[in-house]
C-alpha cells in the first residue's frame, strides 16, 4: 500500500520538507527547558508526519530516562515516563538506542521488533518510525511516531525523521547541558549557604545533625549516618531517616565492620549500586529497618588522620550517580573540618576554664595586658595585693602599678615579651594607698581566646628582704664578736707551739690541729666578710702582675696536707713560658684553695686533681679537675649562690659560702666562672683573669 504521503496530493514536497526543518529549527532554537523543548519537537513532528501516536524519550548514561513526551491522538499524555520507561528496555526504542540506527516498521504485527502492547489487538497493525537522537558522544534519547495504517510510512519519512533527529538531539544536550549548569549553581549556592552554617556552629551535638539535615537539600536519600571512631570501635554520632534514631545511637560497631572498615582503611569514596549484592555486606540490624540497596561512604579525614565515615543510603538499586558521590563527599570534608573546629573549640573551652580556675586560685596576684602594656584582666589576688578593684586596675597601664625604670621597664619595655621571651626581674609595685612594695615579677606572652596577651605574675618580696636582711644582721654580728676572739686564739696558739720545749709528739700534734681548725674559722669569717663587701661592691682590689705557677704551688702546700690524709695526688699542667696575671694575688689564691679544698672534700676515695692554665688571645683560663663523682646538670648554676650545697645523699655539710665567694672574686677581676661535669666523670670548675 501506498502511502498518502507519497501521492501528488500527500507526499512533503522538497520545499515543505526544508520549511518543516527551518520550522523545527526556529522552534527548538533558544529553548534550554526540556519540558518545554520535549513537546515542540514531538508537536511538529506528528502533526507534520499525520501520525497518529509519537513519542520522545530522552536518557542518561546508563539508559534511565530523565524526560519525555507522549501525544496520542493529538493531546499530550500525563505521566509518560510510566509508559515509556518499557520500551528502552524491550520495544523499539530499545533495539533503536541498542544498534544506534533509525528502524522503519512497515507493519508492526510482523515485526520482532516491535514490543506488544494491549491494544494491537483491539486496534490492529501499524505502522512505525524510531530514530535515535544523537548528542555529541552518545544518542540521547529516541524519537518515535506510528501510524494506525500498515506501510504509512516510506523511507523518504524516515530521511525526515532522521533531519529532524538530528537537530533535537543537538538542542536536547543543549539544553541537558543548560540544566546540568543551572543545578551547578543552584547547588553551590545552595553549598555556600549550608556550609555557612555548619561552620557557624562549634556544639559537635548540634553541627553533626545539621550536617545530614542540609545533605538532604541536595541528595535524596532515606537514611544517613556519621560515625565516629573512638579508639578500638565506631560509634553513630548522628543518623536521620531511621525508625529509631535513640536506639542506633546506643550501638557501637567493630572497626573492621563491613563496607565501613573498607572506607576507613582505603581512605576513599566508595559507592555500591545494589548493597545486598555486595558479599562484605553488613547491615544495620534494627526492628523495621528495610534492606538498603544504594549506598555511599565517604572517609572523614582530619590532618589526613580517619575519624570516622558519612554515609547516605536509598532503598531502590543503581539509584547514586557520581555526581551524587561528589556532593556527599563534599559534605563529608565539610562534616570532618566541623568536627575538627568543634573539637579544637572545646579543647580550648576547656584550656580557658583551667586558666580562669587557676588564675582566679593563684596565692599570687596576676595582670594580663595587651601586648601595649593596656591590663584587660586581674584576679582577685592582684585586686587586694594592689588596693584597687578589678574594675579599677582594667584599663589601666601595667607602668602605672609597676615603678618604671626599673628592671626591664625601660626603652624597651615588651618588645622582648612580644618577641616571645619569658622575663623574670624585681622591681617596686605601687599600690593605691601609694605604698610601695618590692615584687619579682615573671613575664611571658600568652594566647587566650586566639589573642596575645602579656601575663605579669608578681611574688611579693617582702619576707624575703625581711630574711635576708635578717640574715645579715646575724652574719655580720657573727663577723665582729668572733673575728677579734679568734685571732686571739691564733695569736696564743703560735705562741705555744713557738715556746713549748716539751718534745712530746702528741702535745704538738693537738696544736697543730687546733691551728689548722682556727686558721679554717678564720678563712670562714673572712669570707663572709668578703662576701659582703664584694656584693656591696665595696672592696678595693690590690692588684699586682704575678706567675701562676708561683701561685700554684703555694695553693699545693696549703693543702697538701690534707690530700695526703685522703690519698688524693696534686699534679700541676702549665705550658712553658706563661705571662704573669693581673690580680689581687690573696684573693685569687683563696678561689683556687677554695676550689681544690671542694674537690678534696667530695671526693669519697684515692683520687686526682689537676690544675692547669691555658693561654688564650683575651685572657688566661685556669681549670681545677677532679676524678670525684661529677656534679648534675640541675646544680651546676645553683651551687655558686650563697649557702647554697650539692643535694646529694652523704655530700660532706659545710656552709656553702666557698663557691659564692670564688664567683664573686673572679667577677670583680673581670672574668668569669663555671662548671663542666657528668655525673661519675669527675668535674671541671674554669675561671679565666685577665693578663698583664
Amino acid at each position: 500500500m501506498t502511502s498518502p504521503l507519497a501521492t501528488p496530493g500527500g507526499l512533503l514536497s522538497h520545499q515543505r520538507r526544508l520549511s518543516l526543518l527551518y520550522q523545527i529549527s526556529r522552534d527548538i532554537s533558544g529553548r534550554l527547558e526540556l519540558t518545554e523543548l520535549l513537546p515542540r519537537i514531538l508537536k511538529a513532528t506528528v502533526e507534520n508526519t499525520q501520525a497518529n501516536t509519537g513519542s520522545v524519550i530522552v536518557f542518561d548514561e546508563r539508559e534511565t530516562v530523565t524526560h519525555s513526551a507522549l501525544m496520542k491522538d493529538g493531546k499530550f499524555e500525563p505521566d509518560p515516563d510510566k509508559t515509556l520507561g518499557a520500551t528502552i528496555k524491550e520495544g523499539l526504542a530499545g533495539w533503536v538506542v541498542h544498534h544506534q540506527q533509525a528502524a522503519l516498521i512497515p507493519n508492526t504485527a510482523e515485526d520482532v521488533r516491535w514490543h506488544y502492547r494491549p491494544d494491537d489487538s483491539r486496534i490492529g497493525p501499524k505502522s512505525a518510525i524510531a530514530v535515535p537522537l544523537p548528542g555529541r558522544e552518545r544518542v540521547v534519547g529516541v524519537l518515535t511516531v506510528v501510524r494506525v495504517l500498515p506501510g504509512a510510512f516510506n523511507k523518504d519519512d524516515l530521511s525526515l525523521l532522521v533531519a529532524i533527529a538530528d537537530q533535537a538531539g543537538i538542542a536536547i544536550e543543549n539544553a541537558e547541558l543548560f540544566a546540568a549548569e543551572r543545578r551547578r549553581r543552584e547547588i553551590n549556592s545552595t553549598l555556600r549557604e549550608i556550609l555557612h552554617r555548619i561552620n557557624a556552629t562549634l556544639n559537635l551535638n548540634e553541627v553533626l545533625p545539621l550536617v545530614l539535615d542540609q545533605l538532604a537539600r541536595v541528595i535524596v536519600y532515606d537514611s544517613a549516618s556519621i560515625f565516629l571512631r573512638e579508639e578500638t570501635h565506631l560509634r553513630i554520632a548522628a543518623a536521620r531517616g531511621f525508625a529509631n534514631v535513640a536506639a542506633l545511637m546506643e550501638l557501637t560497631f567493630e572497626t573492621n565492620w563491613g563496607f565501613a572498615a573498607r572506607v576507613m582503611q582505603e581512605r576513599r569514596l566508595i559507592i555500591l549500586p545494589d548493597a545486598q549484592a555486595a558479599p562484605d555486606w553488613a547491615s544495620i540490624a534494627l526492628p523495621n529497618h528495610r534492606p538498603i540497596r544504594s549506598w555511599i561512604g565517604v572517609p572523614l579525614l582530619v590532618k589526613d588522620e580517619v575519624i570516622g565515615l558519612l554515609t547516605v543510603d536509598n532503598l531502590r538499586p543503581d539509584f547514586y550517580t557520581d555526581e551524587d558521590a561528589e556532593l556527599v563527599a563534599v559534605f563529608a570534608e565539610q562534616a570532618a573540618t566541623a568536627i575538627l573546629h568543634a573539637r579544637r573549640f572545646a579543647d580550648l573551652q576547656a584550656a580557658e576554664n583551667r586558666f580562669a580556675g587557676l588564675f582566679e586560685d593563684s596565692i599570687d596576684p596576676i595582670l594580663i595586658t595587651d601586648v601595649h602594656g593596656l591590663i584587660t584582666d586581674a584576679n582577685r589576688k592582684a585586686a587586694q595585693f594592689f588596693g584597687y578593684t578589678r574594675t579599677e586596675l582594667i584599663g589601666q597601664r601595667v607602668t602605672t602599678v609597676h615603678r618604671t625604670g626599673t628592671g626591664f621597664l625601660g626603652s624597651q619595655r615588651f618588645h622582648n615579651l612580644t618577641g616571645g621571651e619569658e622575663i623574670a626581674y624585681q622591681t617596686r609595685i605601687t599600690t593605691k594607698a601609694g605604698v610601695e612594695i618590692p615584687v619579682e615579677v615573671h613575664a611571658k606572652r600568652i594566647e587566650r581566646r586566639g589573642q596575645e596577651f602579656i601575663q605579669w605574675i608578681q611574688h611579693d618580696l617582702s619576707e624575703r628582704i625581711a630574711l635576708e636582711e635578717l640574715r645579715n644582721d646575724f652574719i655580720s654580728m657573727i663577723i665582729h664578736d668572733l673575728r677579734s676572739p679568734l685571732g686571739n686564739i691564733i695569736s696564743s696558739l703560735d705562741i705555744v707551739q713557738t715556746t713549748l720545749t716539751v718534745d712530746d709528739e702528741t702535745v704538738q700534734s693537738i696544736l697543730r690541729v687546733a691551728g689548722r681548725s682556727a686558721k679554717r674559722l678564720s678563712r670562714l669569717i673572712d669570707s663572709l666578710l668578703d662576701l659582703r663587701r664584694l656584693e656591696s661592691g665595696s672592696v678595693t682590689l690590690h692588684r699586682e702582675p704575678f706567675d701562676l705557677v708561683t701561685l700554684f704551688a703555694e695553693v699545693i702546700e696549703q693543702v697538701a696536707h690534707t690530700a695526703q690524709e685522703r690519698a688524693i695526688a696534686l699534679n700541676v699542667s702549665c705550658p712553658p713560658q706563661l705571662p704573669p696575671v693581673l690580680i689581687d694575688v690573696d684573693m685569687i689564691r683563696r678561689v683556687l684553695v677554695n676550689l681544690v679544698d671542694n674537690a678534696i672534700k667530695y671526693m669519697p676515695g684515692p683520687g686526682q686533681i689537676m690544675l692547669t692554665a691555658t693561654l688564650n688571645p683575651q685572657n688566661m683560663e685556669i681549670r681545677v679537675s677532679d676524678t670525684g663523682p661529677g656534679i648534675p646538670a640541675s646544680e651546676q648554676q645553683r651551687i655558686f649562690q650563697r649557702f647554697a650545697r650539692i643535694r646529694r645523699e652523704n655530700a660532706p655539710r659545710g656552709v656553702g659560702l666557698g663557691l659564692a665567694f670564688c664567683r664573686l672574686a673572679v667577677e670583680a677581676h673581670g672574668g668569669q666562672i663555671w662548671v663542666e661535669s657528668q655525673p661519675g666523670q669527675g668535674a671541671n670548675f674554669k675561671f679565666t683573669l685577665p693578663i698583664t
